[in-house]
């Protein structure tokens, strides 16, 4: 308790921002060290797993593959986020408030998604299959505009608000991509 209170009596911690910046660090790196080892506790049943369709398709091991990696996305941009937080630079602390918030809700839907699987499916296979395929196709059209409203940000002259819209650009892009390639894995 000592240090904490000798930490935030230095002179750089004496404004509420740095203070709330100091904060917004330690919820980040509680929060990148915790994904992982939850998503692993949350482990989708080997027996669901393995139910494959006649085309050779798995969807509970694609959705859970997909997770895993929407959550090694959601840890690595609230890591970076994080860190961004402290620079001086306007354009880069709001680009880094970007992906701390992209990565927590990212993070958040990835165990949501094995929270999910975990509990099982009342549908079929095939009938899951069709239900994320939907599901993916919806966040694709979402991606789109949140790339378009980045764009849109990015063209202010404010460096924060350049900043905002570069980081929801490169959060959009990513999910565009991720949500693209695993629809086509659905087909």
């Amino acid at each position: 308790m000592a240090l904490w209170c000798a930490i935030l009596q230095t002179k750089q911690f004496q404004d509420c921002n740095s203070i709330m910046r100091f904060k917004l660090l330690l919820l980040g790196a509680f929060l990148c060290c915790s994904l992982p080892s939850r998503a692993q506790w949350m482990k989708a049943p080997d027996s669901l797993l393995q139910i494959t369709l006649p085309d050779g398709y798995r969807p509970y091991q694609h959705m859970q593959n997909a997770n895993r990696v929407l959550g090694g996305w959601s840890a690595l941009s609230m890591g970076v986020g994080t860190a961004q937080l402290f620079s001086p630079n306007p354009y880069i602390r709001a680009f880094g408030m970007q992906q701390l918030a992209w990565g927590a809700i990212d993070g958040g839907i990835a165990l949501w998604g094995q929270h999910e699987l975990r509990q099982g499916s009342k549908r079929t296979a095939a009938q899951e299959r069709l239900r994320f395929r939907k599901v993916l196709l919806v966040n694709t059209l979402l991606d789109v505009g949140y790339v378009g409203l980045g764009w849109y940000l990015m063209r202010h002259n404010n460096p924060r608000w350049h900043g905002h819209g570069a980081g929801i650009v490169a959060q959009g892009g990513f999910l565009l991509l991720f949500d693209g390639i695993n629809v086509a894995l659905t087909f």
